[in-house]
């Protein structure tokens, strides 16, 4: 049976390490953009605080709205990340079988 599975194996292993490298380009990139839509976000929260002090509530919608974008992308990321690893984990458990 080994003999059967040796060249999907020899496949998987090409398969592992392409997804390896894109699943570590992907944690560096997810990384920097949660720092930067961290800071992004922040950022808009404190404009909504003033906007709301200000009695603007259409733009205070806006920042609301922009706010939820904003974690949906890094959610998105994250769960893109976990995707990726699940399938790098897939493919080494194949190996090993």
């Amino acid at each position: 049976m080994w003999l059967l599975k040796l060249p999907f194996k020899l496949v998987a292993i090409v398969l592992m390490l392409v997804v390896g490298t894109i699943g570590v380009l992907l944690k560096i990139v997810s990384g920097i953009s949660h720092v930067a839509l961290g800071l992004i976000m922040f950022l808009l929260f404190v404009g909504g605080v003033i906007t709301a002090f200000q009695g603007n509530w259409p733009l205070v919608g806006m920042v609301f709205v922009m706010e939820v974008i904003c974690f949906a992308a890094s959610l998105a990321a994250a769960i893109l990340v976990e995707v990726v690893d699940g399938i790098f984990g897939g493919l080494l458990e194949f190996i090993y079988s």
